[in-house]
């Protein structure tokens, strides 16, 4: 039978809840800062995830230091999560326990409804990860990205522009030659002429 401290680490690494996992720390860090109140339960719930996660090596959901999380010991097997709940009748079993896997799954789910309409995916887009350094000094990645079109944007703008600019002004050199051009032709065409034809006009002009 494998260790079920090893069988967690392996289900996080190979993806099994660690996106549940990293969804879940991301609304619990958004639900605090903008002041939600988490109800008791859910508290519960988050305290016992972390001491799991702590026993997996993996950072708690909260945020809290790791040495503040309560450690659960693995090797006696997979832990069950039974709720907190008073017993309003000692006829009725108390509630079955959830795994690990079920109580990411609730967790989950509670906070998806807590920061509602807000969702992950919006937070992960808008959030940047933390614990890393940022080319634009910690931006969510899609004010990166807009910054990012906006700066190849201006640079194709410059570009164009310049080449319009030079295109207009080789115009302009052309037409300028061209009318100096014309201009000089009729006095290059009188200087080119032979000095016969100029006497013989001379003398016509004389004889009329």
């Amino acid at each position: 039978m494998a260790d079920p401290a090893e069988s967690g680490k392996r289900h996080v690494r190979t993806g099994g809840q660690s996106g549940l996992v990293a969804d879940c720390r991301l609304m619990l860090s958004f639900a605090r800062k903008n002041g939600f109140v988490l109800p008791l339960p859910l508290l519960h719930q988050v305290g016992w995830l972390d001491s799991v996660l702590r026993a997996l090596e993996i950072d708690p959901i909260s945020h809290v230091s790791p040495q503040l999380v309560w450690p659960i010991d693995l090797a006696a097997g997979a832990p069950l999560y039974v709720p907190h709940m008073p017993a309003v009748d000692a006829a009725i079993p108390p509630p079955a326990g959830m795994t690990p896997e079920e109580v990411v799954l609730d967790v989950h789910a509670k906070l998806s409804v807590l920061i509602a309409p807000t969702t992950a995916l919006s937070l992960l887009t808008s959030e940047p990860p933390a614990g890393k350094r940022h080319l634009f000094g910690g931006m969510p990645p899609i004010v990166q990205m807009i910054i990012i079109v906006a700066f190849v944007s201006a640079i194709c703008f410059v570009i164009s522009a310049s080449q319009i600019v030079g295109k207009s002004q080789r115009w302009k050199l052309r037409r300028d030659a061209a009318e100096a051009a014309s201009a000089a032709s009729p006095a290059s065409a009188a200087s080119a002429a032979p000095p016969g034809t100029a006497a013989r006009a001379a003398s016509q002009g004389v004889s009329r």
